[in-house]
């Protein structure tokens, strides 16, 4: 509707012969006429204010698209972001255990060759401990047959002699043995040859005296096939 239209209609519905009661005494279907004027006049004034919040509105409704359209891109690119964040972090840790797990490694490849080290040390002083027992084994191979020739004539025959009688008994078969060029291990003895000091030591922790005497007899003992013959120094 033209807002002219309006503009003479509206002084109309203000006079007196307008008012809905007079209108109402005349005609019952002119009133009905006269309810859907007002309605329309209504519905003017109404769109006159509606119409531009509508167009306001819709502009803004525009608007909001454009910065709803801008805003999922920025989010698209945070996510986009975050996800690369997220790989860094990861590889940051993955490198982070890597450094820990490569020091942890260093340190226990440095505390290896530490004692590689002392063990190559040690194994140098057990090679030069080696080659002399090597060079003593060679030396003990070739007296090993006057050696035991000694210790098992005092093993056979010394049991009931005193120590000192023994000790002659010795002496007397290493001359003899020198004399007849068997070689043996100068001052060899029954109990150098066939003692074991763990066991010796034992043996004085029982209640075996220390002396030489009862050493030689429980070497005798314990070396003899049969009942040994012996004097006990205690009688």
């Amino acid at each position: 509707m033209p807002e002219a239209l309006i503009e003479k209609i509206k002084p109309i519905l203000e006079q007196e012969e307008m008012s809905e009661k007079k209108v109402k005494s005349a005609s019952s279907a002119l009133a009905n006429v006269r309810v859907w004027i007002v309605a329309m006049v209504t519905y003017y004034s109404t769109l006159k204010i509606v119409n531009p919040m509508r167009e306001t509105a819709k502009e803004m409704n525009a608007k909001l698209k454009i910065v709803m359209a801008e805003l999922n891109i920025k989010l698209a690119e945070v996510a986009e972001i975050n996800a690369k964040l997220d790989a860094l972090n990861k590889s940051l840790a993955d490198a982070v255990a890597m450094a820990t797990k490569l020091g942890d490694d260093l340190d226990s490849c440095k505390k290896q060759l530490y004692r590689a080290e002392k063990m190559i040390v040690g194994l140098q002083g057990e090679k030069d401990s080696w080659t002399e027992t090597v060079a003593k084994l060679g030396v003990d191979q070739i007296m090993l047959t006057g050696d035991c020739l000694i210790a098992s004539g005092a093993l056979s025959y010394n049991g009931p002699f005193i120590s000192k009688f023994r000790e002659e008994l010795e002496e007397l078969w290493r001359k003899k043995s020198r004399d007849l060029g068997i070689k043996f291990t100068e001052k060899i003895s029954m109990r150098a040859l066939l003692g074991n000091p763990m066991q010796i030591r034992q043996w004085n922790v029982s209640g075996l005296p220390g002396d030489n005497l009862s050493v030689e007899n429980g070497i005798i003992m314990f070396g003899s096939r049969r009942w040994p013959l012996m004097i006990d120094p205690q009688t």
